[in-house]
């Protein structure tokens, strides 16, 4: 039951923060304006911050330092899974450019930040540091460090996956309705693009979800499954135009998709996730 409230306190917090903070500016008329895009990216920081202060206040001494050994300690995930992140959205971003730009004829991104990189390596440290603190650095304190293992011992794998997909999928909206931001031009784009946003980001908690439990529930792990995906497949391409962007979001959705088959109907990893979860 106290894990019940804690995890409904979480959810209920997180998205009244940053859908209120979100949607200010816009409510407001300041969308692009200084106090705009800080009340916008302040409510960004709401499943983290949400989420870390609930740990503070009613982990014990040992829960707290598990928590945090599992978010900053890469021992837990290894370079193995490292390397098997980086090159499965690799390979998904290859097939998408070879589709959108070789077989449809679409153009080909302009990616400003590769070729930043490459006048100065020194740059890809910056771009990674940036792509860290875009989106794993406020959210997964929360969404995985949190959220997914009260989620999975509640209703399992494929249930908790799936459903917080959805939240994180939703807690988007703002996104939706603010000019600059990458869901906004889906929305422009296309309704159906927009919608189609929701069950891509589904998928992608699959993949998420998947490393986290082969790394023995790897914070630091998740976080960079999150970053890698945003990093190999829209930061280090942009700018690049919508049917790029969609043809990176199927193919995307077409991997995450066989691998969350792969989860629900392998045996081997039920019983992972089981004996995974004797261990809570």
């Amino acid at each position: 039951m106290k894990e019940s409230k804690y995890l409904t306190i979480f959810f209920t917090v997180t998205l009244i923060w940053t859908w209120g903070f979100g949607f200010a500016p816009i409510i407001m008329g300041i969308e692009g304006t200084p106090l705009g895009t800080f009340l916008f990216y302040f409510g960004g920081g709401a499943p983290s911050v949400t989420a870390l202060m609930i740990v503070f206040f009613t982990y014990s001494k040992e829960q707290r330092k598990d928590y945090f050994r599992r978010c900053f300690r890469f021992q837990y995930m290894g370079v193995k899974w490292l390397v098997l992140i980086i090159l499965f959205f690799s390979l998904i971003t290859v097939i998408a450019l070879w589709i959108g730009v070789g077989l449809l004829g679409y153009d080909m991104p302009k990616m400003d930040y590769v070729h930043a990189i490459a006048q100065n390596p020194l740059n890809l440290f910056l771009v990674v540091f940036f792509s860290l603190i875009s989106g794993p650095l406020n959210e997964e304190f929360g969404w995985r460090g949190f959220a997914l293992d009260r989620l999975f011992a509640r209703y399992g794998f494929f249930k908790a996956t799936l459903l917080l997909g959805f939240i994180w999928g939703i807690w988007h909206l703002a996104w939706f309705f603010t000019p600059g931001q990458a869901q906004y031009n889906l929305l422009q784009s296309s309704l159906f693009d927009a919608v189609l946003y929701i069950p891509s980001v589904i998928l992608l908690n699959f993949a998420v979800s998947f490393v986290y439990v082969k790394t023995k529930r790897s914070i630091l792990a998740g976080a960079l499954v999150h970053m890698f995906a945003n990093l190999l497949g829209s930061q280090l391409l942009s700018p690049y135009s919508t049917e790029i962007s969609m043809t990176i979001r199927y193919t995307k959705m077409f991997f995450c998709g066989a691998l969350a088959l792969y989860c629900v109907f392998s045996q081997k990893f039920k019983e992972e996730f089981d004996n995974l979860m004797k261990s809570f």
